[in-house]
């Protein structure tokens, strides 16, 4: 661009210019997609992009070049921010712009796909889970969409991924093949008694997303066997160990990757756009999870949090004012937008936490009312 203002020629002519395949680019950004895409700030304790892959001279230092060939995809990372690093409430969330290549339109959404999935960031909200939904999507998959796609289709914000039934079959199976490794370790603690041998069992239950499944796992040195109660099996090997935060399997001879945490009892496990608590626990102690009273949220409702991490502008009310729904109350800044926050309801306010100048943290109360 900085040669074609000085007047130099182009060195390509328009017959140069060729279509070849499929590209597509997801971006990055640290927002919050389950509050409204508010910014986000913070340290990112983990940042590891999928592998770059090139498909044959599409990436010539870091830049995709030449005709795209028939056959592998590609994937390209561009961004400018590196693991231990912090993103700021001063400047632009845009984190990287992921790219896919593929000879087809439904092969460059799949390995999209499978890079998100592949994709880990911590320490910060960010849009990772809806970009994966976006791709999962009727809508985006048939491209009968237009710039009005979120307002329509997510018109309540976006609430996370309800995996469907034979999706959430594959991470029940993988659970339960990644717990039973885990049981596998934990039997060959050094310095154990002779009569204390323990015993991995076969019989699980398996909890997500509302559903139960029991399963029973057939191991052997190359994977394991996972049956429901209803008769189907899942074969699924990987070379997952336990402490690695990213497990990528094979379930029936289709690719399946998994963010993995640990929660008790069971994972915590990310995929398209899903977060998802799973708990794999023995058939009896499934049954007294059963009996345990669930936990209610606290009430929030008289009390005005802080919904992204920036600094208070302005304050628009005073203790003892009585206020109307839709009524500002103050105003927060945070990534070069001023965000106003209004009264969701009529209440006085009966106590502020914070003035202008204040950094606040999420869900920092800034007022109360009676």
């Amino acid at each position: 661009m900085i040669r074609v203002a000085a007047g130099e020629p182009l060195t390509i002519t328009q017959d140069d210019v060729k279509l070849t395949g499929w590209a597509i680019e997801n971006r990055l950004y640290a927002e919050d997609p389950y509050r409204n895409f508010l910014p986000s700030i913070g340290r990112l304790t983990r940042y590891r992009p999928p592998a770059e892959t090139a498909a044959g001279p599409m990436l010539v230092n870091g830049k995709w070049q030449g005709d795209a060939p028939e056959g592998p995809t590609a994937v390209r990372n561009d961004t400018g921010v590196y693991e231990g690093g912090e993103i700021s409430m001063y400047y632009d969330p845009m984190i990287a712009k992921l790219c896919t290549w593929a000879p087809t339109r439904a092969e460059a959404i799949e390995a999209m796909r499978i890079a998100l999935d592949s994709f880990e960031v911590e320490g910060i909200g960010h849009n990772l889970p809806f970009l994966s939904a976006v791709m999962d999507h009727p809508k985006f998959i048939s491209g009968d969409m237009t710039t009005a796609f979120i307002a329509e289709e997510y018109p309540d914000g976006f609430e996370g991924v309800t995996l469907p039934a034979d999706e959430l079959r594959r991470v029940a199976a993988s659970a339960a093949a990644m717990h039973r490794v885990a049981e596998i370790r934990r039997t060959r603690v050094s310095g154990r008694m002779d009569n204390h041998e323990r015993r991995v069992a076969t019989d699980w239950v398996v909890t997500v997303q509302g559903a139960e499944f029991p399963v029973h796992i057939d191991a052997d040195h190359d994977g394991s066997t996972v049956t429901f109660d209803d008769g189907q099996a899942l074969r699924v090997t990987s070379d997952w160990t336990p402490g690695d935060q990213l497990a990528v399997l094979d379930v029936n001879g289709d690719p399946l990757v998994l963010k993995v945490g640990k929660v008790t009892q069971g994972f915590r496990i990310r995929t398209r756009g899903a977060d998802l608590k799973v708990h794999v626990r023995s058939p009896r102690q499934a049954e007294l999870a059963r009996l345990m009273p669930e936990k209610l949220p606290p009430d929030t409702s008289k009390l005005l949090l802080c919904p992204m991490p920036g600094l208070i502008v302005k304050v628009d009310v005073e203790v003892g004012q009585e206020v109307q729904e839709g009524q500002a109350l103050c105003t927060v800044e945070a990534m070069k937008m001023e965000n106003i926050l209004r009264a969701e309801k009529k209440g006085i306010v009966a106590k502020i936490n914070a003035g202008p100048g204040d950094s606040l943290a999420v869900d920092d109360v800034i007022m109360e009312f009676e």
